[in-house]
Order: C-alpha cells, then sequence, then structure tokens
C-alpha cells in the first residue's frame, strides 16, 4: 500500500548565499541534503560541515539528531531553506512523539535506528530502497529510512538494504569525497547503490509499518479497542519485543504456548537472543521480529485473556520482576496468578556455572559489533 501522506514537504532556496542552490527534497533526511549540498559545491562533506561550524565535529555523532536553534538558524541564512522546512528534515519532531516527553541527549531514542557513531564510521543505521534511488532525478535518502519499524519501501514494495550490496558496509554518505559526485556512490568501496539487487518484503512488516505510520501521523493508536497516544502504542509494540526475546531464551513453555495461542510464532533463524535492541538491528533482523510480535498488536482482549487462562502463564512468567508492564495491560496483574520465586542469594551461587545461553548470544553480538569497526 503506497503511503498518501507526506513526513515534511521539502523546500526550495531563497536568498541562499551558496553558488548553487540545492532545495530540499520531500521527506528528505537533513544529513543527506547536508551531504548533497557539499557534493553540488565541489566539495567534500567534512569540508562543508567544517566552514559552517568550525567547532562543531557534526559528522562524529548523529546528524539528523543533534541540531541546535542557532545551529539550524545559521545554516537557514546560510542555505536558503526556512528553519520550519530544516527542523522537519530532522528526527526530533517524529522521536518525540514516540518518547512522549523531552528526547535524552546522550541515549538511543526509541524506535530510531541507531548509528553506532565511532568518529566518523557508522556501524548502521541508514537504510535504502535501490529502486528510489534509481528513479530519483537527484537521489537522495528520506527521513523515514531511519525508522526502526521501516523495513520495505512502500512505493516498490520490496526490502530495504542498509548495507553495501558490492563489500557489505554500512551507508555512509558523508565521508564520501567532491570527487564521488552522487550520493548513491558506496564511501567504502566505491560501487553504486542503485545496483543492488532487491528482495521481496514480509506481508506483515508491510501492515505494521502501515500502521505505525498511521499512528505517528494521527498521534494515536488503537489496542484491544482502546485509543492510545502514540508514546503508549509503541512502548506497547516494545513491550512485546521483550516478550518474545524471553520466550526463545527463558525456556518458560507457559510463554511460549501463550504466543502460539494468539497466532505468532518464533522465527527460528533470528538473533532474539542477541539482545540487541530492535533500533541495532539490521534490517532482515527487524522484518522477522516485527512479523512475530505483529499478531499481538492486533489481538482482542477476549482472545488475549483466553490465552493467558489456556496457557497457565503466571504474572512473573509474562512479566520479569524489574520490567513495568505498560498502561494498557496493567489488568494483567490482577488476572494472572501471582507465584513470586525465591532466588538463591548471590553469595550462595555456584561461580562455575556456565552463562545462559542468551547471555553468551548478546556477548558475541557485541563483540562481532566492534571487531566489525575496527576492520574498516
Amino acid at each position: 500500500m503506497v503511503a498518501t501522506y507526506t513526513w515534511h514537504p521539502g523546500s526550495d532556496s531563497v536568498n541562499s548565499q551558496w553558488v548553487i542552490t540545492v532545495p530540499l527534497m520531500q521527506d528528505e533526511v537533513i544529513s543527506s541534503w547536508l551531504v548533497r549540498a557539499a557534493l553540488t559545491q565541489g566539495c567534500d562533506p567534512l569540508v562543508l560541515s567544517g566552514q559552517l561550524w568550525p567547532k562543531w565535529r557534526i559528522w562524529t555523532g548523529d546528524a539528523d539528531r543533534f541540531f541546535t536553534d542557532e545551529r539550524i538558524k545559521h545554516l537557514s541564512k546560510v542555505s536558503g531553506i526556512p528553519t520550519e522546512a530544516l527542523r522537519a528534515a530532522t528526527l526530533c519532531s517524529v522521536a518525540s512523539q514516540i518518547f512522549g516527553g523531552t528526547l535524552p541527549d546522550k541515549m538511543m531514542w526509541p524506535w530510531m535506528l541507531a548509528l553506532g557513531a565511532r568518529n566518523t564510521k557508522r556501524r548502521s543505521g541508514l537504510q535504502y530502497c535501490p529502486a528510489c534511488l534509481a528513479e530519483d532525478a537527484k537521489p537522495y535518502y528520506r527521513l523515514q529510512w531511519r525508522f526502526a519499524w521501516h523495513t520495505g519501501c512502500e512505493w516498490h514494495n520490496v526490502l530495504l538494504r542498509d548495507r553495501c550490496h558490492a563489500c557489505k558496509a554500512p551507508v555512509e554518505p558523508h565521508r564520501l569525497l567532491a570527487e564521488d559526485r552522487s550520493i548513491v556512490i558506496c564511501a567504502t568501496c566505491k560501487a553504486d547503490l542503485r545496483d543492488a539487487s532487491i528482495s521481496p518484503w514480509a506481508t506483515e512488516a508491510s501492515a505494521f509499518q502501515c500502521m505505525a505510520d498511521h499512528v505517528v501521523c494521527q498521534n494515536q493508536g488503537m489496542f484491544q479497542g482502546h485509543a492510545v497516544v502514540a508514546s503508549e502504542w509503541f512502548e506497547l509494540a516494545c513491550f512485546f519485543v521483550r516478550l518474545l526475546r524471553r520466550a526463545n531464551h527463558s525456556g518458560i513453555e507457559a510463554l511460549r504456548n501463550f504466543i502460539d495461542r494468539l497466532g505468532s510464532t518464533l522465527p527460528g533463524s533470528f538473533p532474539v537472543a542477541s539482545e540487541l535492541r530492535i533500533e541495532l538491528l539490521q534490517t532482515q533482523e527487524r522484518q522477522k521480529l516485527i512479523g512475530s510480535f505483529y499478531p499481538l498488536m492486533l489481538t482482542n482482549k477476549k482472545r488475549f485473556e483466553n490465552a493467558l487462562i489456556e496457557s497457565g502463564i503466571t504474572l512473573q512468567g509474562f512479566c520479569e520482576k524489574d520490567e513495568s508492564l505498560p498502561q494498557m495491560l496493567q489488568w494483567v496483574t490482577s488476572f494472572l496468578p501471582d507465584k513470586p520465586r525465591s532466588r538463591t542469594p548471590r553469595s550462595e551461587r555456584t561461580l562455575t556455572a556456565p552463562r545462559p545461553r542468551h547471555e553468551v548470544m548478546r556477548m558475541m553480538a557485541k563483540l562481532q559489533r566492534r571487531l566489525e569497526m575496527l576492520q574498516r
């Protein structure tokens, strides 16, 4: 289904101080526009950003989220793009709806893909549709390609990519050089990203993406017949992600039974046990995870209750001790049997006992991400 809305309309440049004006394209993310502006002027993105903000190393962090009013105003004055249009091209407006308050400076933003920046190198965080880039008169990266719930292109019905098809490096347009001239070139191996093959997009991931987009645009979603604000709706989705991961590594039969009764299945070849946040997962991994928890978002309350009863799950099996239940699921605290387990004091635990499998998988995932960064 093709979206009938846009995340922002873009803007033309008025009274620009640059020799060549660079319009902000519809739905373009601000980091993409900055790179295109640099390449259009015939310089490296690092050179342009250094001239604009001599004391700010913009590319060592996430350029799509760390824009103060002062920096936006200066950029608007130089480029001729209105401040409102530049702000709309950042992640802030959408992220604040999902977070439900003032966004933190240093923490990950929920449902916004994390770049994993180390100096100017990236681990992930930016997706693209090869077909969109190929059809663009002036190729650019979209704002929605930074959203963690976006795994496919609604225009071409294909899975998004988050790596170069030739060298498997993350997409890093800010590391391009002036001689590269085009934003579609891989900064690592210089392959043309438009040449990447396309893969089919899973139906469940497509449906969830459409639903989540609607929730953000309306700032309201539905769960079990009740209207909830966007922040509460996405909090529910996060809870179900954790629920699936716990079912995968805990071995609690009642929890697996509950999930099965709601029509969801744990993906066999998916690293649920890696415990990486959904904002850090690659596109194919997120597609599989979304396909698993999507049925839970659609279940009505009566079926939800029946699944809880028939599975025999306890409150502790449904929600861990240190985990908070979303507001829309608080009713289960008085509905499920409360059977707390006694825990062995830390001093009495066997120090030689092997670590649980999910902890080892989590440690391995972190190590692999670090090694990948060091090898580039």
